[in-house]
């Protein structure tokens, strides 16, 4: 791979770096013009270089003529975009000759003002012609590609005609539009609150290209595809405390005996002092963890209806979990007992129980962005 990657680059920099001469023999006659124009505004003395830019004005401008004689020759309206093309194409050369030095550019001056006129002009009206000949035909595709040939008009005169009006006009024919709602079936009443959180979707954010996204009838549109959110199941669970007892213990010291010897008296060691040996104890300690939880679960599907048949194209499950859960312990027995890890947790205290709907809220907004991201994924999935 290393290997084709270093061949790949080693070829893009020798046609980068390929002569005038070079591009001139290819027929990259404009490649060669700006290759020489340069060099010889570089070195005017580089007279290889002004006949290299002789040779390929010659061609360019022989090549460009041919071309638009036959264009002109075919009568064919839509060919007036090329023909323009061409003769600013001719121009431009022309104006990088006139900047050279005066050290032998041969070309014949030539006032492209009149040809570069007249096939704007007809360019221009072939161009808001066909886009008006696709707007008629009221299909939202043929719209768009009205939209592309306003676009090229414009780009010839900005203020041609109602162009501008075309523009907006193209647009909203040629724009999908979707009407996005939810509709609540499942067997309990669903808080308001939380439909409201669901509904508040930023639809707004999906608009782009050709897609209008609303969460509202808007009477001036039409709506080509519903995206319902079918809410099928609300439910809480109940609130769960479980436990689990453990006991821990640790060795502690507990005094002393003294060491007695085969009379019943005291023994001493060298010192005279009386010998004794620790004593020690168990000591125990019952920790209770306990572990609350409760979970508030929506879950439903979100579909995809073609509105001028009203065919379900796709159907998604979705399931969206707002989760409380909180771990506490208390200790029955000798605290000391305990590993500090232990002791750390004795300072967690319970907490009390959210209420239904507060977690009920909060799985709205997860399934908001989840339906978000579902949308934004079959984004492509609607024409």
């Amino acid at each position: 791979m290393k290997k084709i990657i270093t061949v790949f680059i080693a070829i893009t920099f020798l046609v980068a770096c390929k002569s005038s001469s070079k591009q001139l023999e290819t027929g990259n006659y404009d490649a060669a013009l700006e290759k020489s124009a340069k060099k010889i505004k570089k070195n005017p003395g580089k007279f290889e270089e002004v006949d290299t830019f002789n040779e390929a004005y010659r061609l360019a401008y022989q090549r460009d003529n041919t071309q638009i004689t036959r264009l002109k020759q075919e009568g064919n309206p839509a060919n007036w975009g090329k023909i323009y093309a061409l003769y600013m194409q001719m121009r431009k050369r022309q104006d990088l000759a006139e900047s050279l030095p005066p050290v032998g550019i041969n070309y014949e001056k030539r006032d492209f003002s009149a040809d570069i006129a007249t096939a704007k002009t007809n360019a221009t009206e072939y161009a808001y012609a066909k886009g008006t000949e696709l707007l008629n035909k009221n299909n939202r595709f043929d719209a768009r590609k009205a939209y592309e040939r306003f676009l090229e008009t414009k780009g010839y005169n900005s203020a041609y005609k109602d162009i501008d009006d075309k523009l907006r006009e193209a647009q909203w024919k040629g724009t999908t539009n979707v009407f996005f709602k939810i509709e609540d079936n499942a067997k309990v009443v669903a808080p308001q609150a939380m439909m409201n959180i669901i509904q508040s979707i930023n639809i707004d954010e999906l608009d782009k290209g050709w897609k209008n996204y609303d969460t509202y009838i808007d009477t001036n549109r039409q709506y080509h595809y519903s995206i319902i959110l079918n809410l099928q199941l609300i439910e809480v669970s109940p609130e769960q405390l479980k436990e689990t007892v453990t006991t821990e213990s640790k060795d502690v010291p507990d005094g002393f005996d003294y060491v007695l010897d085969a009379n019943g008296n005291v023994t001493k060691d060298t010192l005279g002092n009386d010998i004794k040996i620790p004593r020690f104890k168990t000591i125990t300690c019952q920790v209770v963890d306990f572990h609350q939880n409760k979970t508030a679960r929506l879950s439903g599907t979100i579909e995809y209806y073609d509105n001028s048949t009203d065919q379900l194209l796709k159907t998604e499950p979705i399931t969206s979990d707002a989760h409380f859960e909180h771990h506490y312990a208390i200790a029955q027995g000798d605290v000391d007992a305990l590993k500090p890890e232990t002791h750390q947790r004795l300072s967690v205290k319970p907490l009390p129980f959210p209420p239904d709907e507060p977690m009920l809220i909060q799985a709205g907004e997860i399934m908001k962005q989840m339906t978000k991201d579902i949308i934004v994924r079959n984004e492509s999935f609607l024409k």
